[in-house]
């Protein structure tokens, strides 16, 4: 899965311990939606999904 250089450079800020986790999820998540790279505008959206519970 290919990644947009914004959503890679947010994907540095997490920390490490959870990266792989953010990865994973960001990289199903695009899949599901028929991405074709995770992007930051959906990185902010599952930023936004984690801090809301939903």
């Amino acid at each position: 899965m290919r990644w947009t250089p914004g959503a890679a450079a947010s994907l540095k800020r997490v920390p490490f311990f959870v990266r792989p986790l953010v990865k994973r999820r960001a990289e199903k998540a695009a899949q599901e939606r028929g991405l074709a790279e995770v992007t930051v505008e959906l990185m902010k959206e599952l930023r936004a999904k984690e801090h809301t519970g939903g």
